[in-house]
């Protein structure tokens, strides 16, 4: 898994750590293996600020491995910001990962979903890449929930292995205009119940909110492994509080009285078991609203508990 050292300065108030962990080698037995050396990346809601004053944040940028933008950002930043961000990752030799929504819960629900959405994504991509950046991953936010689940008043896929197929077709067509890009499956954890167990919110007839992720990942891995599509890493999203069960729960009156960690560490096997590796993302909901110094804490306290 990847990790990264406690003397780390603190940065600008909008930085996400991100520990993508890396459990490998990538086989059915790595979830009982010791992982591979760790990796940290970098995600930033202000991006751009980094190339203000590079010193700033020297030593942060020799330890990581890598950087993940938003969509949106490469959405609205100006060419300029653009290339200078592709500069600074191929510079300081950077992998970059772009979070994205994969299949777009504002699209057509139905079978041309998949073609729609890359050809919507494609776009913004093509704004990164015209200007020398290069894209190593695709982090694809939620693409079944936004399947499962759209926006507005309107009926969403019922059917998981349908939603994995728009999936792929989503994925052959990126891989037609970037043949090297391989892809991250990103879940909200505490928004899904598993293997039975409730939601962090335990809401809906089954008090799992959006299903149990587990019947998700039986139905979704085989369409895409089948497809031969190179889905590497499932990223687990499960911030600080809801990790520990601090965070007040819309139905539960003690979130603390169930075991949110063991829930993790199954899901982690399970993906180890799939040939998968984990990218677990260090963040904290309290102290991403509070401070810089809040958020700074938090993280680190997280990334010690996650560890041990």
């Amino acid at each position: 898994m990847r990790t990264r050292m406690s003397s780390w300065p603190v940065l600008a108030s909008a930085v996400l750590f991100a520990l993508l962990g890396i459990f490998g080698p990538a086989v059915a037995q790595a979830a009982t293996t010791e992982p591979d050396t760790p990796e940290i990346w970098m995600c930033h809601r202000e991006m751009h600020k980094l190339l203000e004053d590079p010193e700033a944040w020297s030593y942060v940028r020799e330890h990581l491995d890598g950087i993940q933008l938003y969509i949106g950002q490469l959405q609205r930043y100006s060419p300029e910001v653009l290339e200078g961000l592709a500069t600074m990752a191929a510079e300081a030799d950077l992998q970059v990962s772009v979070e994205c929504g994969g299949t777009l819960d504002f699209g057509p629900m139905d079978e041309s979903n998949g073609a729609w959405s890359a050809e919507t994504e494609l776009r913004n991509f093509k704004n990164y890449s015209d200007v020398g950046g290069r894209i190593d991953f695709l982090n694809l936010d939620g693409p079944i929930r936004r399947l499962l689940y759209p926006t507005g008043d309107r009926e969403g896929f019922d059917d998981y292995a349908a939603c994995a197929e728009q999936l792929v077709i989503y994925m052959q067509a990126v891989r037609e205009v970037y043949p090297e890009i391989r892809f991250f499956l990103l879940t909200n954890f505490p928004n899904w119940g598993y293997r039975g167990d409730v939601s962090y919110h335990a809401r809906g007839p089954e008090r799992q909110d959006w299903g149990d992720y587990h019947a998700v990942l039986e139905a979704v891995l085989p369409v895409i492994q089948a497809a031969g599509m190179p889905l590497v890493a499932l990223s687990i999203d499960n911030p600080y509080e809801y990790a520990r069960g601090t965070y007040t729960s819309a139905t539960l009156e003690d979130p603390t009285a169930i075991d949110w960690a063991a829930r993790i560490d199954r899901l982690q096997a399970d993906a180890g078991a799939a040939g998968l590796e984990v990218n677990m993302i260090i963040n904290s909901e309290h102290g991403g609203g509070a401070s810089d110094a809040a958020f700074h804490d938090e993280t680190l306290a997280y990334l010690d508990w996650y560890l041990e």
